[in-house]
């Protein structure tokens, strides 16, 4: 279902599109959301620098298909693995948040909507990033008064397809981020 906000030339908020979380380790954190919920993997991304400062820093993100994503919008659980120690990349405490761990995701329709949020945001002097591509949908990222991080994404036909055909590597992917990162 479309929530329209209480401004009506503000574009239609489509619903959750992810939520994401830190996680010690990606294989263990998908063999319990894949193996045990029956939630599929259906993207992991190893990604080599950080999307909004561009500072290297390399992770892992994997998205879980939670639901609701065949007859409507996206409906995801996501998590990060950030291995190492570092201002970049802190160790793993669950007391402790590093800039991309907790964020809330909404969908928006198209790309169109993200200029328009971007633009309403920044006129309420909000700091906005974005908006970035991060090649599968394209983000624009901003926080609330408590300082959590909130996310607008927007998916083209194009980012679509590279999402699905994407995510048909998913498993290799990861397996390969597993066997790259195992501690000798």
């Amino acid at each position: 279902m479309t929530r329209v906000p209480t401004d009506p030339a503000m574009p239609a908020v489509t619903g959750a599109h992810h939520a994401a979380f830190r996680c010690r380790n990606a294989e263990e954190t998908r063999a319990f959301y894949e193996d045990v919920l029956g939630f599929p993997m259906i993207q992991a991304l190893d990604i080599a620098e950080h999307p909004t400062t561009g500072e290297t820093l390399r992770y892992m993100h994997v998205f879980f298909d939670i639901g609701g994503s065949a007859g409507g919008a996206p409906n995801y659980l996501a998590f990060f693995e950030v291995p190492g120690d570092g201002e970049s990349a802190p160790r793993f405490d669950f007391k402790k948040q590093w800039g991309m761990d907790l964020h809330f995701a909404m969908g928006v329709a198209d790309h169109e909507a993200l200029d328009i949020w971007k633009e309403r945001l920044t006129a309420k002097g909000l700091e906005v990033e974005g908006p970035i591509d991060h090649h599968v949908f394209s983000s624009i990222y901003f926080h609330d008064p408590n300082g959590y991080r909130l996310e607008f994404a927007a998916q083209t036909g194009d980012q679509v397809e590279a999402f699905v055909a994407d995510g048909k590597q998913s498993h290799a992917i990861l397996q390969n981020w597993v066997d790259e990162t195992a501690v000798s």
